[in-house]
């Protein structure tokens, strides 16, 4: 009777097992095939299940597919606490595969978190279980989320390393699916560094494959990266369809959030396209539930789009109001860039109504959150280093003991084959044995230890690369290639500091009458630039921008600054010249935009005109000292450029000295300056048009 109870039990237990392997197949078929209602039910079943074999492998197995449901509609915080859980039971059953699993499953939560220091330990994690177990597919899985996090941290030669490495290892494995990832993930890495072409290719490449594999959320993914990435070059209406059939699937796989993030880009084309009343109707729905579903991301990238929108339509106070709303919204996020982005557009709303000082204040705020986020890149750049290192040591200490373990196997079988007859020479020959083996051991051992170390020193250096060129990177404007506004500030005040050093030894009898001594700051505007971009769109007036930028550095030497300020404005900085020759350095100026149209097609070409306001330092040649900082000689040299366009525009007024040093100070306003150009203590030169 016992016998056959066993018996029933082993039956009915073998039975329920294979019941949670259906289970598990069905729970991916439905999701794969966006049933997920349906995906939802089937893991309830599945944990009841586990729960009742009181299998606590099982158990993690359905928390695990309960938060795979739960990423797959966005909800990571769910995904986060399932996965918790899960990953306890996998370490109380020493299920390492599935361990290594959650592990990066928990990683790509803590990526879309933006949490990418805490997603790359996790990450690393299961990358060094995966070696450990030598599961290539595990491997190149790993290889894949590494690139996204590195990506994501700015790394980007890593990242597409690490790419590249999952591409080749999901392709000798014959894993199209992964072969798919791996191309969507270089493509984006690409587009992030401006190589839009390459990336187009590489999207397109995934595109074939998900459409070759099935899978609708996939597929969506790459249509709407596709139709984003021809938007942003340009290409409407070859972006439509893409965007239109990304939001059909994931409204067929219910997934809400990725629903609205297809609808913003579909207002992000409507907006480019001109259509402003059909962006303003999609990007006010998708604040709205953004707002209700706690989306927060994505509520920021459409104050963002809705902002722009209501610039680009004139309504300057919503604009405004929109701007406001989205920082707070970043603010909470802790998405700095994403502040630093609205600043900027901020900055250009008040330009555009004419008020100076609150963009002046909103460039601070930017300047200061472009210093956090510097600041916050040196910080991600440590803990990214910190986790290689532990990544590092732990595969060191796995090798180690793997090595011991090894070594006390050998001695153990020796022992047992030996013979009483000839332990005594046996034992003289285990030792001599063991001390050589030991040698050899230590010896890899101190290579194994100075290759890592050389690793770790070669990663610093990289790190401090990374950094020089985060801070070149914070200094140059991304669409010229011109230095900006932060580099001028960081420079200037040392070479006005040393022209009024020059002139004080003159002055004090120490030195003759100083000689290329003088700094000439000029200030450059494109005329009527507005009308270029509503005319052609903004992609030409960038083109433009980028000519005048060429232009400019025809015109001033390679020593002088040349700098975009913001918009269309731009500012020449010549360094120690004689104060004279400024006329001739703007008439050029003129002549070289005036000269040669610009082009903004392969067959049309624009012609565009400047207005240009300079002044030259020490304004007061003769004071023994000047009291007028940087900020003070733009006001001037601004006002110089207003009366430029006031006179017709296409011309220059520069303010060359003065005679009276109390007409300046550090409290120069617009209102003052305009007064100056007036003033019979003031030499005024003005172009001969």
């Amino acid at each position: 009777m016992i016998w056959l109870f066993l018996v029933g039990a082993g039956a009915a237990q073998s039975a329920l097992a294979q019941s949670a392997e259906a289970l598990t197949t069905q729970i991916v078929d439905a999701r794969f095939a966006g049933k997920m209602q349906l995906a939802d039910e089937l893991a309830e079943r599945f944990i009841i299940l586990a729960q009742q074999l009181g299998d606590k492998g099982l158990e993690g197995q359905a928390l695990f597919q309960q938060a795979r449901n739960a990423m797959e509609r966005n909800r990571y915080e769910l995904a986060q606490d399932k996965l918790t859980e899960a990953i306890k039971y996998f370490n109380s059953v020493g299920d390492q595969p599935r361990l290594g699993e959650a592990y990066l499953r928990m990683g790509m939560i803590y990526r879309f978190q933006s949490n990418y220091s805490q997603a790359l330990q996790y990450v690393y994690l299961s990358m060094q279980i995966a070696q450990q177990i030598d599961d290539k597919e595990a491997i190149s899985s790993a290889f894949n989320s590494i690139g996204i996090v590195l990506e994501k941290m700015g790394y980007y030669e890593e990242a597409l390393e690490a790419h590249q490495q999952s591409l080749e290892m999901k392709t000798k494995l014959n894993d199209k699916s992964g072969v798919a990832s791996a191309l969507y993930n270089i493509g984006d890495l690409r587009r992030r560094m401006g190589d839009l072409d390459t990336a187009l290719t590489y999207f397109e490449d995934a595109l074939k494959l998900d459409l070759a594999l099935g899978d609708p959320k996939d597929i969506a993914y790459s249509n709407n990266k596709i139709g984003y990435l021809l938007n942003a070059m340009g290409y409407q209406e070859r972006a439509r369809p893409y965007i239109l059939k990304a939001l059909e699937l994931f409204r067929k796989i219910q997934a809400p959030r990725d629903i609205d993030w297809a609808l913003s880009s579909l207002a992000q084309l409507e907006m480019d396209s001109g259509n402003f009343e059909k962006a303003k109707t999609l990007i006010d729905g998708v604040i709205e539930r953004a707002r209700e579903n706690d989306y927060r991301s994505l509520l920021v990238d459409s104050y963002e789009i809705a902002a722009e929108l209501e610039y680009r339509k004139q309504n300057y106070a919503l604009a405004l109001s929109l701007i406001y709303a989205g920082l707070e919204q970043a603010r909470q996020n802790k998405e700095r860039a994403q502040e630093s982005d609205f600043e900027a557009l901020q900055i250009k709303v008040h330009l555009a109504t004419n008020s100076l000082e609150q963009a002046f204040a909103a460039l601070q705020r930017q300047k200061k959150l472009d210093d956090q986020r510097l600041n916050d890149a040196r910080v991600e750049g440590i803990a990214k280093v910190q986790a290689q290192a532990e990544f590092v040591r732990r595969a060191h200490k796995i090798e180690m003991l793997e090595k011991e373990q090894a070594l006390e196997q050998t001695s153990r079988i020796l022992w047992m084959t030996a013979t009483f007859s000839i332990i005594c020479v046996f034992l003289l020959l285990l030792l001599l044995y063991g001390r050589l083996i030991q040698r050899r051991i230590n010896s890899q051992l101190e290579q194994k230890v100075a290759q890592r170390t050389q690793e770790l020193e070669d990663k610093n250096l990289e790190l401090s690369a990374a950094y020089r060129e985060v801070e070149a990177i914070s200094l140059s404007d991304k669409l010229t290639g011109l230095h900006n506004r932060r580099y001028l500030e960081n420079y200037i005040e040392t070479d006005l500091e040393h022209s009024q050093r020059l002139y004080f030894d003159w002055h004090a009898g120490k030195a003759a009458k100083p000689e290329q001594a003088d700094i000439v700051v000029f200030m450059i505007d494109l005329d009527d630039f507005k009308a270029v971009n509503d005319a052609y769109g903004h992609n030409v007036g960038d083109s433009v921008l980028i000519q005048l930028a060429t232009r400019m550095k025809q015109v001033f030497r390679q020593s002088d600054y040349v700098v975009r300020w913001g918009g269309e404005e731009f500012v020449a900085v010549a360094r120690f010249i004689n104060r004279e020759e400024a006329t001739l350095l703007a008439q050029r100026m003129l002549e070289i935009i005036n000269s040669c149209h610009f082009t903004v097609s392969e067959t049309d070409t624009l012609k565009q005109t400047c207005s240009i306001g300079y002044v030259c330092f020490p304004l007061v040649p003769q004071a023994t000292s000047q009291h007028i900082n940087f900020k003070s000689l733009m006001t001037i040299a601004d006002s110089c450029l207003y009366a430029a366009k006031s006179a017709g525009k296409n011309s220059w007024v520069g303010v060359e000295s003065a005679s009276d040093p109390m007409l300046f100070g550090d409290d120069t306003t617009i209102q003052g300056t305009e007064n100056l150009l007036h003033n019979e203590h003031v030499v005024i030169r003005r172009a001969c048009n």
